[in-house]
């Protein structure tokens, strides 16, 4: 190798070890999980991805040549974080963390004011006349099946009407539960979206 080869294969190293613990220290803050047997099995794949990763830099630095002065490096790369580097790269990873964590947190907010909400309360209102409309309908219809019937109830055999009677009766029990339980469903999800909107205002 050349001087000027060995020079920036030592500049590398060097770099390599102030790479290598800096994303220790990132994957220890963000990614290292809390469990002991996961800790030591996920800390082995780390150290093989950086390792993998810094005999790359070796390789593209002086074609993968390894050589004692350059474990020196490495070493001083590492003992230079620790010494100059490691106060000021957590205190602005814990910034870029922040940051991040609050421009997730005014996305989030704005999609959900400008996009999610405004299609909840306009399904909410749709879904408040369909039911608006329902009613109308269903009084409608019990009143013309009464009229309906006080018309054709004396023509009607006396059989014939038990059986109309038991039927309409039916019918109508049947469209009132329903119509309970739809009522039901829609005042508990009000309710539920009146109380969601009031903790988001606190």
């Amino acid at each position: 190798m050349t001087l000027s080869t060995q020079f920036i294969t030592m500049l590398t190293m060097v770099f390599a070890g102030i790479l290598s613990v800096g994303s220790f220290d990132t994957y220890k803050r963000l990614l290292r999980p809390q469990v002991y047997w996961q800790q030591y099995a996920i800390d082995i794949l780390f150290f093989l991805t950086m390792g993998s990763v810094v005999y790359y830099l070796l390789f593209l630095a002086n074609g993968g040549i390894l050589r004692f002065y350059l474990v020196i490096a490495f070493l001083l790369g590492v003992s230079a974080y620790y010494a100059l580097f490691q106060s000021l790269f957590l205190k602005m990873l814990e910034v870029t963390i922040r940051i991040i964590v609050n421009l997730y947190n005014f996305i989030t907010n704005l999609v959900n004011l400008l996009l999610v909400k405004p299609i909840v309360w306009i399904l909410l209102l749709s879904f408040s006349i369909i039911v608006a409309i329902g009613r109308f309908l269903l009084k409608l219809l019990q009143l013309l099946i009464k009229v309906l019937f006080a018309i054709i109830s004396p023509f009607v055999p006396r059989i014939v009407k038990k059986y109309l009677n038991s039927f309409v009766h039916t019918c109508d029990n049947e469209i009132r539960r329903w119509w309970k339980i739809l009522r039901s469903w829609w005042e508990n999800r009000r309710k539920t979206s009146v109380e969601k909107k009031g903790n988001e205002d606190e």
